[in-house]
């Protein structure tokens, strides 16, 4: 999603971003280009051990877009015809593609209020084919982890996240992307971390499961360059890696900043009644990233239409749910609540540059459709 000039305020501040960090995204282009690094160097390197650090994980295997690294995720479990993995309707198309072009079967449950798998629905699902759960943590806020992890041990599933939205979220300081056997990240420019382009790691504390991933991203090819397999061109781009190296130094700030912003939003749409906000951040065991806004009304559609009349750029996530798309042919998912919250939902501006000023006219703008509150 695009910004636009119209939009005074806009849902990303990409162009705000590149104003202020151009002088390093620049040089960091130049040093890349004035050594020709541009595949598998050093960048990609550092990059990977910084995250490593960062969230606490033995392995970080950088690849070339969040959908790679599901995909390549479930490749390395061999997961493939006749198994079944269990994940949600209520994420982007990605997650439910990786399973289907490994050959596999995709088993959709519920959400709860949170936006997350709703662990009441999951049991009921596995079968004799399952062989994997896939929990997405949306809008940077962890699944419940300990449930879901305790279900796939009583029936020997592994646990893959989906953790595209919530690079440096975590429970109890346990990050996303380290619960499971092997997680997938997205660093596509609407991400917490981003680059400019595509691009995704895969996270793992598995020895053997980090060096096949190495192998599937480059070819087969191991370091020696010896073919030793069938595998695919998804490397993270060095270039890339370079650009991340510099938004890594502002990751912890702009984190702080959008937790900032959603204590705004939280403290001014509180009282508006028919208003359903997520939760605010808050000392607890969850540490939220709040890499979206969500909140829900049930006249979203009014409502969206008079924040852009005012000049103020929403998104949905989505309009129409995964297993209502006729052409994926997964309708015969009952999903009673993912429905429902796919027509009531609408995620606010929320991002680093995003001002006190234009926060508080998207809190103005919208107690206004709700007469004041």
């Amino acid at each position: 999603m695009g910004q636009h000039d119209s939009f005074q305020v806009p849902y990303v501040g990409l162009k705000k971003e590149f104003d202020q960090r151009q002088a390093e995204l620049l040089a960091a282009f130049s040093k890349v280009a004035a050594n020709a690094s541009y595949i598998l160097r050093e960048e990609v390197g550092l990059f990977e051990a910084s995250i490593s650090k960062m969230l606490g994980v033995r392995h970080v295997i950088g690849v070339n877009s969040g959908t790679d690294a599901l995909f390549l995720a479930l490749k390395a479990l061999n997961i493939g015809s006749g198994d079944e993995v269990i994940t949600v309707a209520h994420t982007f198309v990605a997650t439910i593609a990786a399973i289907v072009h490994c050959g596999a079967k995709p088993v959709l449950v519920d959400i709860a209020d949170d936006f997350n798998l709703a662990v009441a629905t999951l049991e009921q699902a596995i079968t004799v084919s399952t062989k994997a759960i896939i929990p997405v943590h949306m809008n940077g806020r962890c699944c419940d982890m300990e449930a879901i992890l305790s279900i796939a041990n009583k029936y020997g599933l592994h646990v893959v996240e989906d953790a595209a939205q919530s690079m440096g979220s975590h429970i109890d300081g346990t990050y996303a992307g380290t619960f499971g056997v092997i997680n997938a990240f997205s660093l596509h420019p609407m991400k917490n971390l981003h680059c400019y382009g595509d691009g995704g790691v895969v996270t793992t504390n598995d020895d053997r499961l980090a060096k096949q991933l190495r192998l599937l991203r480059n070819h087969g090819q191991n370091p020696n360059k010896e073919l030793v397999a069938f595998g695919f061109n998804s490397r993270l781009d060095n270039l890339q890696a370079a650009f991340l190296n510099i938004n890594l130094k502002y990751f912890d700030g702009d984190i702080a900043r959008r937790r900032q912003i959603a204590l705004r939003y939280h403290a001014g749409l509180k009282d508006c009644a028919g208003l359903k906000l997520p939760n605010p951040p808050q000392q607890s065991s969850y540490f939220d990233v709040f890499s979206s806004y969500p909140i829900r009304c049930a006249e979203r559609n009014r409502l969206l239409r008079h924040l852009q009349q005012k000049g103020i750029e929403c998104f949905i996530h989505w309009e129409t749910p995964l297993h209502r798309n006729e052409y994926l042919k997964l309708g015969h998912f009952s999903l009673p609540v993912t429905e429902q919250i796919v027509s009531e939902v609408l995620s606010l501006p929320i991002h680093p540059f995003l001002e006190d000023e234009q926060c508080d006219y998207v809190i103005d703008a919208v107690k206004e459709f709700f007469n004041g509150c």
